[in-house]
């Protein structure tokens, strides 16, 4: 009877093993891994059969679930990436003038606008990898904080660009 008393004792403790404990975010100094301050886009991942390199990409995000602040930081990261491929800007300016009022003494008013929009286009980015990943909680605001970040081979990156060109041309 103890043998069978023993064995729920021991699943429960070897579950709680397996549990990380989350550093809490420091409201009045905030801490940022230094591999997401000093990431380099490009990169070489030192293995002799990688020797086109890796492009890297860093994101963070917040939300009060853990899961979707990593699956924010990660669509992010994936983002910068794919913009690196295949984005687009396009400019507008605009300036208006309008008079109204009297017209012996009309009153002006001017207005303008300089507008960047950046699209990327639709992609296939499947093939990255999570190469970091942070969280933090921050009890203050009861949230996750989640750095990230992404890599994804020279060759992918390659194939992407050769999709958006062949796209382009049709």
């Amino acid at each position: 009877m103890k043998k069978f008393m023993l064995v729920p004792i021991v699943v429960a403790l070897t579950a709680c093993s397996g549990m990380t404990t989350l550093k809490t975010e420091n409201v009045k100094e905030k801490q940022v891994p230094s591999w997401y301050l000093d990431h380099a886009d490009k990169g070489n991942e030192g293995w002799i059969w990688d020797r086109q390199g890796m492009y890297y990409a860093v994101a963070e995000d917040v939300s009060p679930s853990m899961e979707m602040a990593v699956k924010k930081a990660t669509l992010k990261a994936k983002a910068k990436i794919a913009d690196r491929v295949a984005g687009e800007l396009s400019n507008t300016t605009s300036i208006s003038y309008t008079e109204s009022g009297n017209p012996a003494n009309p009153i002006g008013k001017g207005h303008a606008s300089d507008v960047i929009v950046n699209k990327i286009t639709d992609n296939v980015l499947r093939t990255y990898g999570v190469d970091q990943k942070v969280v933090t909680y921050n009890p203050e605001q009861g949230n996750y904080r989640a750095f990230v970040m992404l890599k994804i081979s020279q060759k992918d990156v390659q194939t992407l660009a050769s999709a958006f060109d062949a796209k382009k041309v049709q």
